[in-house]
């Protein structure tokens, strides 16, 4: 009697019902990881464009404490490009000896110069980063 080898059409058929099985799942967590790569790089780009408006304000005040009379204050500025997605404000409390900045930059996903929140599951909040410094009088 001779022994066939090979797999039987029974075996074959359970291999793809398991493969399906794992499969499945790991099709369904792809997009999650995806997205939170992207997240990822967009807050990093936040906290880097972030501090550098920072070293810019500090540096401002230097030469002029008060910016030529006025405050630090700007309402949703883009950035040039390659960063022209990403807005920020500065936000000023005017002390006369030292000054509270509150620097708040995100990715403007929608173009609509705020910083959105979404309570939906399936909306991911707009990247954003508040950094805070304060900058005194040296005069």
């Amino acid at each position: 009697m001779k022994k066939e080898s090979g797999l039987t059409f029974l075996e074959i058929l359970m291999t793809i019902v398991v493969l399906t099985v794992a499969l499945i799942p790991i099709m369904q967590i792809a997009p999650f990881g995806v997205r939170n790569a992207r997240n990822i790089e967009r807050l990093t780009h936040c906290v880097f464009l972030a501090q550098v408006k920072v070293d810019e304000i500090r540096n401002r005040a230097i030469d002029s404490y008060t910016n030529g009379g006025a405050g630090y204050d700007e309402s949703a500025t883009a950035f040039s490009s390659p960063y022209a997605t990403y807005k920020y404000t500065v936000a000023d409390n005017e002390a006369a000896d030292i000054k509270n900045i509150t620097v708040t930059v995100w990715y403007d996903e929608d173009g609509d110069g705020t910083v959105d929140s979404y309570s939906e599951a399936w909306r991911e909040d707009e990247a954003s980063v508040v950094l805070d410094t304060r900058v005194a009088d040296r005069g």
